[in-house]
């Protein structure tokens, strides 16, 4: 068998349970919705010898959801003497009578009735019926219009594509020529179609998604007596995207005794050895997870980056990770029971979050101690100055309320660099076209140009950032179509393209929709593969939206190769590995989007779906 290879990213099942209970969400997961019937459209028409018939079919599921089926059906006459149907649903009426039009799919069947008559009389179109009537849709999702053309001798038929359709309010939602609504912002409108002098319209709403299910990340977390883990929620909504809950659910344990957790922010301490359930609710929604405290004790600590070189006035992050007796590791950094210290502070000091600042040129060791047991690094700070500073992007394009992190890095005496962004003082020369954090983050607010600067010192450098304040005109999603495997996923991004002709890419700013949820989900333009089947993916940005075609194949994989192999990883650090895996339709590799490994001394590695941390 011929093996194909294909770029889609994979979703290890182990990372998921570590990250949400090895599924995509309840409603979204599991078991593949199943066809329960088929209602052909429209049911009964009457059309004049001569005249046509367009049909559609629509297909009914188990999870309540409905879909357009006409291009994958079996079309079939009972008379085909009467009438023909092709196998898009187009009838041809060839003689008077009746004929009973079928649409079959999976064992499933559907009918409707093409009657014609011999008459010949000049019949006018009396009026238009658009379905569905008076919809709610789902802002960032698609409707399909259908308009029934209702004549004077009583017949009636499908005008979808000759009539004229109009949107009251292009903002909310556009249409095109084929009746299909994009809803864009919230709000109502109202929806027509037109043909010569007579017109059909319908009330459309455009509503937010609503949040359907949540899950706890991680689903299962292991940790020692006296140190912390963090869980966090997200949310599953019905146009098929995953959010932060962005700290609104609350957060309960089972048993104290062995864990108490911070109502609001999912900081879970582990108290003494034992099973606990950690819960959280969020409206009527609840989800749970699992906390086991172990009686591991501390054996070493390893603290890290080690060695480093760092500037006067400059700072330095460092992580402790603790070795336990069981053989685990955990992210000890922050908390009481975590001790940083400097023993030159006159060089470098160390608060307790773990962060040292450089006061003057010489050498410190930095160390942190976790019950009675120290681990620690020296911290060399150079006499070298600052001779320039670099600000990338050095320029940059963005429309109104997108934004862009800008990153300072500064040259010194002894032809070294360092990264700056979190140590100089940020400034925007137009705070009403673009702001700045005091990170470096630009946020575009209006046309025009803004010169962004980053001073450290006497010295500084500048980024030039365009705001474009030209319409949007349209967005199109790479790929524009993808096929994927179930339980892995692909990264989409949407590229706006300005009346100037300029672009940008608005990946992280637009609002992303998923057509079919249980089949494929998207979050920030990472689309999972739930089930078998096809969705259509949307971003919403500007009042433009584009789409691109998914499909999910239920092919598994056979063999998985993690490149490159053997890595090396230093003290603490962090890599970047890429996972082939062998599927029945092709190769993929996967990236570490959640596989970044941390090794502690021991090169044991520390679990990345987040770090457990020292009570706090």
């Amino acid at each position: 068998m011929k093996v194909h290879r294909a770029q889609t990213i994979l979703l290890y099942l182990s990372l998921l349970t570590a990250c949400g209970g090895g599924g995509l969400g309840p409603g979204v997961g599991g078991s593949t919705a199943s066809l329960r019937s088929i209602q052909v459209l429209p049911s009964a028409p009457s059309v004049a010898l001569g005249q046509n018939q367009q049909f559609t079919a629509a297909g009914h599921y188990s999870d309540g959801s409905s879909k357009d089926i006409s291009a994958s059906v079996v079309w079939a006459s009972s008379n085909t003497s009467i009438g023909t149907i092709s196998g898009s649903g187009f009838a041809k009426s060839l003689a008077a009578g009746s004929t009973t039009i079928s649409a079959k799919l999976s064992g499933v069947a559907g009918y409707g009735t093409l009657t014609v008559t011999n008459t010949t009389r000049t019949t006018t179109l009396v009026s238009i019926t658009i379905t569905p009537a008076n919809p709610d849709i789902i802002l960032g999702t698609l409707q399909q219009f259908t308009a029934t053309g209702h004549y004077s001798d009583g017949t009636s038929k499908d005008i979808t594509a000759s009539v004229t359709w109009g949107s009251s309010d292009d903002t909310v939602a556009s249409i095109n020529g084929g009746g299909m609504a994009t809803a864009l912002a919230l709000g109502s409108l109202t929806i027509s179609a037109t043909s010569s002098s007579v017109t059909g319209s319908t009330t459309v709403n455009v509503q937010p998604a609503t949040l359907i299910a949540i899950k706890i990340r991680p689903a299962h977390a292991k940790i020692a007596t006296l140190t912390a883990q963090q869980f966090s929620a997200v949310g599953f909504y019905t146009d098929g995207s995953i959010r932060p809950t962005g700290g609104k659910a609350s957060w309960t344990s089972s048993d104290t005794s062995v864990a108490t957790i911070r109502p609001q922010s999912g900081l879970a301490v582990a108290r003494s050895p034992g099973t606990t359930t950690i819960t959280a609710t969020l409206g009527s929604l609840t989800a749970s997870a699992t906390l086991e405290v172990t009686n591991a004790t501390i054996v070493s600590i390893s603290v890290g980056p080690p060695k480093q070189t760092i500037y006067q006035a400059t700072k330095l992050p460092f992580t402790a990770i603790g070795l336990f007796s069981d053989d685990t590791t955990q992210n000890i950094t922050i908390g009481p029971n975590t001790m940083w210290n400097s023993d030159n502070p006159a060089v470098a000091k160390i608060g307790n979050t773990g962060v040292a600042i450089a006061l003057a040129p010489g050498t410190a060791n930095i160390s942190a101690t976790f019950d009675g047991v120290s681990g620690s690094t020296p911290l060399y700070v150079s006499p070298a100055t600052i001779s320039s500073i670099s600000v990338t992007p050095v320029t940059a394009l963005l429309a109104p309320t997108t934004s862009v992190n800008c990153r300072a890095t500064a040259r010194f005496s002894d032809g070294s660099t360092l990264v700056i962004t979190n140590f100089a003082t940020w400034s925007s020369s137009a705070s009403t076209v673009a702001s700045v954090s005091p990170y470096g983050a630009v946020s575009a607010l209006s046309g025009g140009v803004a010169t962004i600067t980053a001073q450290f010192g006497s010295v500084s450098g500048e980024s030039s950032i365009t705001v474009d304040s030209t319409p949007l005109t349209s967005i199109q999603i790479s790929p524009p179509t993808a096929s994927i495997a179930q339980q892995t996923g692909v990264q989409l991004r949407a590229i706006g393209t300005f009346a100037d002709g300029n672009t940008q890419d608005l990946t992280n700013f637009a609002l992303w929709t998923s057509s079919a949820p249980s089949v494929a989900t998207i979050n920030g333009g990472f689309s999972s593969g739930v089930a078998p089947g096809t969705a259509t993916i949307v971003a919403v940005f500007g009042g433009q939206a584009g789409t691109a075609d998914l499909t999910v194949t239920s092919a598994t994989a056979a063999s998985q190769v993690v490149s490159p192999f053997p890595v090396h990883v230093r003290q603490a650090g962090f890599t970047q590995s890429t996972v082939l895996a062998d599927f029945s339709a092709g190769t993929t590799p996967v990236s570490g989007r959640n596989g970044a490994a941390v090794l502690n001394a021991y090169g044991r590695t520390v679990p990345p779906q987040g770090p457990n941390h020292a009570l706090p």
